[in-house]
């Protein structure tokens, strides 16, 4: 999944009105929603979804105070675009949307979006006394990263294509340990070149 990109299939839909939290806060950034639960169109019938949440506020002035907080993050600032970890959750920010990638049970999508945005209003309103971090890791293409991969299409991986294999790889949504093959002694050097692909994406700023 492309974290749930346009051609995903919307599964399910919930709207949410108001943000549940404490509103009456002047700090919050995040006060109303409304998210989706879609199927990955990689891999349709395979029961992998993410959860898409809709945001009529634009976030990304809390983008560089999320980057400096969250795990194992890709950003890239000129486009506001931001990916990270929290809570073994690989999460994908863009200034109205905020896409969860791997939800195992359809019934927790409400609890995780609750949480995200939980999460961007609890990171705003202590913004003051968190030191921004700019520093950017861009995303390979998928392409690039297509082309280190075995292209057996074995679908070991739980992909059917090793492209759609590497367009998840490319956001963080799976690990290289995905791929069963990479850890073979003839693919060595595939796995340590898409290791450096990704690891020479990183500037600072």
């Amino acid at each position: 999944m492309v974290f749930c990109d346009p051609a995903d299939r919307i599964v399910g839909f919930i709207a949410v009105s108001n943000y549940n939290g404490d509103v009456s806060s002047p700090n919050k950034l995040i006060t109303d929603y409304r998210f989706e639960l879609v199927e990955d169109h990689h891999s349709p019938g395979s029961g992998r979804y993410g959860v898409r949440v809709i945001l009529p506020a634009d976030i990304s002035t809390s983008f560089p105070y999320l980057n400096a907080v969250l795990n194992n993050t890709l950003y890239d600032h000129e486009n506001s675009i931001l990916i990270g970890t929290n809570n073994q959750r690989r999460y994908a920010f863009r200034p109205h949307e905020i896409q969860a990638g791997m939800v195992e049970d359809p019934s927790e999508t409400p609890k995780i979006a609750e949480e995200v945005i939980e999460l961007v209003n609890r990171v705003w309103e202590e913004h003051e006394s968190i030191t921004p971090s700019f520093r950017e890791r861009k995303l390979p293409t998928v392409y690039e990263i297509y082309k280190l991969l075995p292209g057996t299409n074995c679908k070991e991986c739980g992909y059917p294509t090793c492209l759609a294999c590497a367009a998840d790889m490319r956001n963080g949504v799976i690990s290289l340990e995905v791929c069963p093959l990479l850890a073979k002694p003839e693919y060595k050097q595939n796995r340590e070149q898409i290791i450096t692909l990704f690891s020479s994406c990183q500037t600072n700023r």
